[in-house]
């Protein structure tokens, strides 16, 4: 029999507990294994109740998240008698249900409902340990211990059935014009359909970009322009949850792009970034390019080839979806020409004092970021996803822990003191604030570095 005995911390009781730590002791035979992490929670906890649990802020911030640590021991609670000490194992299926996730039927023992029926009294246990050698002997005092075994069946709303279109483009140029396009059409009962073309961008190629995807000037001559090809896709792009790596940063970027200068449109979308929902998911790899990613789940991929990496994106998902739901990371996306994905409040936001920038020679995108304040190109949220898409993470605060600030060049007009709390945190901080400007400059010349246009 395999038992994994529990040990959780959380901040708050009942249905919407938080989860901030997790210790467990896991026999399988004479195999033992032993896990403890801290877990990262949705919202900071009150000071007193950190102080209580023995923590401080900054170590909440740093712990990985709970997808990251439910990965890692979820096989841990397959096939086992779970031992805890009272109900953290109902708590533990609640909270991950709340993100998304799927929490297997746990069949679980509490080791105080256990001692009661024996007759027995049990001290303090603050070791899984203590729990399973407390389990061993209360089994060889009362016979009939296996009454004492709970059923947790998690209960998860019927998924709705979605039609998902993933897809890649490489482009001609700066400006995102599409030379080549890629897919993979999955519709709501789970068909798979393929599609790929070359695209005529009808412009000179850049060298830049030829180096990356091999696609020059003659090769694309023969192919088809884009509303050509639109005709034959677009109806997988109507409806359907599209699917990209470094989507908003990168492919939906593109694809309006190359949308706007045909005068086409499409429209508001629903989208997945799997760039994204890898850093959340896989937060310690080094970096969370589809290259890497796919190296990383033994994926098959000829990067820079659009049907290859539409390909990968799929098997990637797939991947990612073992460890939550994927629907969980939907967003929207603007795809007119006429207006940004994101407003930008443009009336009386103001830029901060030129003195308050550093200006560093390079920057480096693998570490934590912040972000504030409206940007004059482009929006906040096109800005956070460059930095996920060059292998950086974006902080919702300004802590020890982040490198740079980003401040928009448009400020905000909310700021009633010139700048805001998150530029007051830099500058006490000591951390370095990046302009707008500097910021888009260092973009460019690691997306040159990186291969990536």
């Amino acid at each position: 029999m395999q038992l994994t005995a529990i040990i959780c911390g959380f901040f708050g009781t009942g249905a919407k507990a938080e989860l901030y730590s997790l210790s467990l002791f896991h026999l399988d035979g004479d195999q033992v294994r032993r896990y403890g992490s801290l877990v990262s929670t949705s919202q900071t906890p009150p000071a007193r109740q950190l102080e209580q649990a023995g923590l401080t802020r900054e170590q909440l911030e740093q712990a990985p998240e709970l997808e990251q640590v439910w990965g890692e021991v979820r096989r841990y609670f397959t096939h086992s008698l779970v031992i805890c000490t009272a109900n953290e194992a109902a708590v533990l299926s609640g909270a991950l249900e709340r993100r998304g996730m799927y929490p297997p039927v746990m069949f679980t023992l509490s080791i105080r409902e256990l001692a009661k029926a024996a007759g027995q009294t049990l001290g303090e246990m603050d070791q899984p340990e203590q729990l399973a050698d407390a389990f061993r002997l209360l089994r060889r005092q009362y016979r009939d211990w296996e009454t004492c075994i709970g059923m947790i069946k998690p209960s998860l709303p019927v998924r709705k059935k979605r039609a998902y279109t993933f897809f890649d483009c490489e482009t001609a140029d700066s400006t995102g014009q599409i030379c080549s396009i890629g897919l993979l059409h999955q519709d709501s009962d789970g068909k798979m359909t393929e599609y790929y073309s070359l695209v005529n961008p009808e412009r000179p190629m850049q060298k830049e970009n030829i180096t990356i995807h091999g696609i020059t000037d003659e090769i694309a001559a023969q192919a088809p322009i884009f509303p050509e090809v639109w005709k034959e896709i677009r109806h997988w792009f109507e409806g359907s949850v599209l699917v990209a790596h470094s989507a908003s940063a990168a492919d939906l970027f593109f694809l309006k792009s190359t949308l706007a200068s045909y005068r086409l449109e499409l429209g508001e979308v629903e989208y997945i970034c799997t760039c994204r929902a890898s850093q959340k998911l896989l937060p310690r790899l080094e970096n969370h390019r589809l290259n890497t990613l796919c190296a990383y789940y033994n994926i098959p991929l000829d990067h820079h080839n659009a049907l290859s990496d539409a390909r990968g994106c799929y098997r990637l998902f797939v991947e990612l979806g073992k460890l939550r739901d994927m629907d969980t990371f939907i967003s929207r996306y603007d795809l007119s020409p006429s207006r940004s994905q994101r407003p930008v409040r443009r009336k009386s936001g103001r830029g901060l004092p030129s003195e308050y920038y550093s200006h560093p020679d390079s920057v480096d995108f693998s570490a934590p970021f912040a972000v504030t304040g409206d940007f004059r190109n482009g929006s906040r949220e096109e800005a956070e996803d460059k930095i996920r898409a060059l292998g950086g993470v974006v902080r919702s605060s300004v802590t020890k822990s982040v490198k740079y600030l980003v401040v928009g060049s448009l400020g905000s007009d909310r700021w009633v003191r010139g700048y805001g709390n998150k530029v007051g945190k830099a500058r006490e901080l000591g951390v370095p604030i990046l302009s707008e400007s500097d910021f888009w400059k260092a973009v460019r010349a690691a997306e040159k570095n990186d291969g990536k246009a």
